[in-house]
Order: C-alpha cells, then sequence, then structure tokens
C-alpha cells in the first residue's frame, strides 16, 4: 500500500480514479503510484511483508485508457481504434523488453 501526497494539502476529490481527502489517498496498484510519482506527487510506500511477493499490475484489469497512457509513458506508438487486446499486447511487448 502506498500513500499518495497531494501538493495541496487541503485537496479533497478525485484524481486519476483516487480518493483524496485532505491531500491524502491510498491504493495498492503499483502503476497509478508510478503514475503521481511522474507527477511529482509524494509517495509514501509502505515497507513490503517478509514472504509477501511484491503486488504485480494485471494489465487486463486496466481500462483502455489507462493502457494508452501508460503506452504514451513509454513512447510506444499505436493506432487509436486499437482495441484493448492490441494495446495490451503492445504493453506487455515493451515491457518485456525492459526485463
Amino acid at each position: 500500500m502506498a500513500t499518495i501526497k497531494s501538493p495541496n494539502p487541503q485537496y479533497t476529490g478525485v484524481s486519476a480514479s483516487l480518493p483524496f481527502v485532505k491531500g491524502e489517498a491510498k491504493t495498492d496498484n503499483p502503476w497509478l503510484v508510478e503514475w503521481f510519482k511522474n507527477k511529482g506527487y509524494e509517495v509514501v510506500e509502505d515497507e513490503q511483508l517478509p514472504g509477501n511477493p511484491p503486488i504485480e499490475t494485471d494489465i487486463s484489469k486496466l481500462t483502455k485508457d489507462e493502457i494508452k497512457a501508460k503506452l504514451d509513458e513509454l513512447n510506444v506508438e499505436y493506432k487509436s481504434d486499437d482495441n484493448k487486446d492490441v494495446l495490451i499486447e503492445k504493453l506487455k511487448e515493451e515491457t518485456e523488453k525492459g526485463e
């Protein structure tokens, strides 16, 4: 679990699907954690408990727009009318290159 801290400590509302209350939100979604880090938010990650594997992102659970945002972040080209399966395949290929 990670705590995302808004630049505005009084912010209450929803940003990137996370509900913020008094400038803080919590998530265990690694993609959102990275997204907020890249946007300059302070992110406080809880220590991984011994014996627990790291959280994996299930790409199939992401929305089409979230996948497109991740592809944009990685500078991967895609067609605007590509379906979700095609986008998932492109994202998997790109992430496998980095391993």
